[in-house]
């Protein structure tokens, strides 16, 4: 049965991450589709950011596998731009939901806007924003049970031990967002419990800046077309914000100060 262009890239890429290269003439033949189609792919990908064409197939891009960097130090990076989304991206909450929070610094930029509804339950694997509540009575705090990350200051890997509870709305950061990988993460632990709270979330939101469009780290936590709603900055693509817009899915732009 022949693939969808979606599932073609997806296994694509899927394979770079496994093995670093690819090449058109394996392509071609483990999909059953020509090697023109392969290479109409790989151009796409590369345009994209996602890979880097090479002579008889492609390499994973250089850009593709972005370092991780401690929490303190992500903290600093882009904080009005963050803080603009936050800001934006807590609008979308009302009094008595239950929302997910995970352990990002734009979604941890959310906290004071949050603590200003009259009731609120939070979900989180964030050690520091659940810490953050602790002068708000008013919001009830779930976590999960696991082992705590140092960088990302959260628990992590434990996914039974997430509170079964579900929830209006989860927002998430991530290193990257793209059309045919969707959200994604560095560290495999950190994706599984964002893939695990996202499940449990009528809309998930993804809390963005300009900055991590195109981008592909190693893990995917939430498939493109799982993605309810997008919050970004207006350095954002804007053809890539049209190309989820034309999917279904909802984009707010910010307009931010810089």
């Amino acid at each position: 049965m022949a693939l969808f262009v979606e599932e073609r890239r997806r296994l694509i890429l899927e394979q770079l991450r496994q093995q670093g290269r690819v090449s058109v003439q394996e392509l071609s033949q483990k999909m059953q589709v020509s090697a023109v189609t392969i290479r109409q792919d790989l151009g796409a990908l590369e345009a994209d950011g996602l890979l880097e064409r090479t002579y008889g197939g492609a390499v994973r891009h250089t850009n593709a596998l972005v370092p991780e960097l401690s929490f303190h130090v992500r903290l600093g990076k882009h904080s009005r731009t963050k803080e603009a989304v936050a800001a934006a991206a807590a609008a979308l909450v009302e009094d008595g939901f239950t929302v997910g929070l995970d352990a990002s610094t734009t979604v941890y930029a959310m906290v004071d806007a949050l603590k200003r509804l009259r009731r609120l339950t939070v979900v989180t694997n964030s050690l520091i924003i659940a810490q953050s509540f602790l002068d708000s009575p008013h919001v009830q705090v779930l976590m999960p049970g696991g082992r705590m990350r140092r960088d990302s200051i959260s628990i992590v890997g434990r996914l039974e031990g997430l509170p079964d509870v579900n929830m209006n709305i989860g927002f998430f950061g991530a290193r990257g967002i793209s059309l045919v990988e969707g959200l994604t993460d560095v560290d495999a632990d950190e994706a599984q419990i964002k893939a695990a709270m996202a499940g449990r979330c009528v809309v998930r939101a993804a809390v963005i800046d300009g900055s991590k469009w195109g981008q592909v780290a190693p893990y995917t936590f939430i498939k493109p077309q799982e993605i309810s709603r997008v919050v970004t900055a207006d350095d954002a693509p804007l053809e890539m914000i049209e190309q989820f817009r034309e999917r279904g899915t909802a984009v707010d732009v910010v307009t931010t100060q810089r």
